[in-house]
């Protein structure tokens, strides 16, 4: 469900149009196995939770997980409709139909049978897609290799390349988000949230059979990400090679990069008999994909987490509430795929959007998993205020238009002499933006990549401090069983907790009646903390 087309149209655009520093976080990969594997995966399949939000109830209460449930709405929304735009794009692009009328059609039938059909049509859509979606990638590389060895085709060398402005930028500039430092680091949170407590993703780690087979599903989720990319990759190099000296942009065949994969579909493969319609079913298959799981995760969690907390529910009434679920969230989400062509691309609506929520979000988690002592007051203070600030600054960048520089491309190789491309068109695609960077205030220039890292670390930071102030070291005993038995061990190593603190924290028992008292017990020290 993950493998959407906003890697297949999303990313191969932005690689041509920005370069290929985003691949840098592919690199940090295998940091993310011992804590995902080794942290979150053990707590929440040892409690028998059926979301990351349950848990959150447990530790902290049920207004913290709340506030946990609607920034996932509005970060998977978010995936879900960049995926829905950049597949209407790419259908618009190669039919020649108004992109709000692709938007409307793809959104609208993804919506219906993922109501209508549930988990078993996600299914489906998942295994269908795997296969599409993968096979433009390999045939675009494979139908550029084939054309440049023709006679007639001019195309600059390959090793005429600058390959440190597309990969090797090493300079720590924390107003910058193509280069190796803020990739390869400040993506990591980013990362560690879509790896290890993105429901979506969670969620087929809880249904496993077994805790080891949960670790193998998350290891090769992560594997196969990588080997996704890394294809996505080559395909984004063939575009730039085919493409970098008669840019589709500058000569005004295109209005936005994220067209450049569907324009090279058009012009190059329309010949090749069903291409099209594989691609496109390809592309229209995974964004579908990611939406259905979207909206059934979504549905599933309003009503777990938000509505049978507060009011009791027949089968009957729960299957047409949920259906009835669906049905909103995925109107809200095609209404917001309406609107991403306006905020910008579509990789960095993501990076901008997502990492302004994902922060907060992990930093919240981390302080359930790993400190005994944080209460919710702690917890609730910090991430308001550290949410607060992200948005500010996300609306920020949005508003100034705040972008990397792209890519030097030219018309130096087009055919029949593109010479008439007019100074305004060339201009308005080269700059970096219509604002100088020294008139827009210095929180909208810091990369989202490296916000979304000190955001986490403020949360987490900010949490301890408002916690042990009210009082969050006396109640510490009370949430040693949903605590990581790593920062257990690793906290009576350093004296800070009792040397027998993993032994207690293995004796409590983890039924239904268990979780209850546990969020029974932990409600009131929250409305206490509130009092205070």
């Amino acid at each position: 469900s993950m493998i959407s087309a906003i890697g297949v149209i999303g990313f191969s655009a932005h690689y041509y149009a920005y370069g290929f520093h985003y691949s840098w976080s592919l690199l940090a990969s295998p940091l993310l196995i011992p804590v995902v594997a080794g942290v979150i995966i053990p707590v929440l399949y040892r409690l028998r939770v059926t979301s990351v939000f349950q848990y959150l109830r447990m530790r902290y209460g049920n207004k913290v997980g709340l506030a946990a449930c609607a920034i996932y709405l509005f970060l998977s929304q978010t995936i879900g409709a960049v995926a829905l735009f950049s597949a209407s794009l790419a259908v618009a692009t190669v039919f020649h139909v108004p992109l709000i009328w692709t938007t409307m059609a793809i959104g609208l039938a993804g919506t219906v049978y993922t109501a209508l059909g549930g988990l078993r049509g996600v299914v489906w859509t998942d295994c269908v897609q795997a296969v599409l979606i993968l096979m433009a990638p390999v045939t675009v590389i494979a139908k550029v290799i084939l054309d440049s060895s023709h006679k007639d085709v001019q195309l600059r060398p390959l090793s005429d390349f600058n390959i440190k402005e597309f990969a090797f930028r090493m300079n720590l500039d924390f107003t910058s988000d193509e280069n190796f430092w803020s990739c390869f680091l400040g993506l990591y949170v980013h990362n560690l949230f879509r790896a290890g407590m993105d429901q979506t993703v969670v969620q087929r780690y809880l249904a496993s059979r077994t805790l080891r087979d949960a670790q193998r599903i998350m290891v090769i989720g992560i594997a196969l990400n990588v080997f996704y990319m890394i294809v996505i990759g080559f395909m984004a190099l063939a575009l730039i090679y085919w493409y970098r000296d008669c840019d589709p942009m500058l000569t005004g065949a295109i209005k936005k990069f994220d067209q450049i994969l569907p324009y090279y579909v058009k012009q190059n493969l329309m010949d090749l008999p069903g291409f099209s319609g594989l691609f496109l079913t390809g592309v229209v298959s995974a964004a579908t994909s990611t939406i259905s799981s979207i909206i059934n995760s979504q549905a599933a969690v309003c009503y777990v987490d938000v509505v049978s907390q507060y009011k009791k529910l027949s089968d009957s009434h729960v299957t047409l509430l949920t259906k009835g679920l669906a049905f909103v969230f995925g109107f809200m989400m095609t209404l917001y795929a309406v609107v991403v062509p306006y905020l910008g691309s579509a990789v960095r609506i993501i990076m901008v959007v997502h990492n302004g929520a994902s922060g907060p979000f992990v930093g919240m988690f981390l302080l359930a998993l790993a400190f005994p002592w944080t209460n919710g007051k702690g917890v609730v203070i910090a991430t308001i205020l550290t949410t607060a600030v992200q948005f500010w600054q996300m609306f920020g960048k949005l508003a100034y238009n705040v972008h990397a520089p792209r890519m030097k491309v030219t018309l130096d190789y087009c055919p029949n002499n593109f010479t008439y491309v007019s100074k305004q068109i060339q201009n308005s695609t080269l700059l970096d933006g219509s604002i100088s960077r020294r008139d827009i205030f210095p929180l909208y220039q810091m990369s989202s990549n490296w916000s979304v890292l000190a955001t986490t670390a403020f949360t987490v930071l900010l949490g301890m401090l408002i916690s042990l102030l009210t009082g969050g070291a006396k109640t510490w005993k009370h949430n040693i069983h949903l605590t990581s038995h790593t920062f257990l061990r690793l906290w009576s190593k350093l004296n800070l907790l009792p040397c027998d603190i993993e032994k207690q924290s293995m004796e409590e028992p983890l039924d239904e009646g268990a979780m209850k008292r546990q969020i029974a017990l932990n409600q009131p020290l929250l409305e206490k903390d509130a009092a205070v």
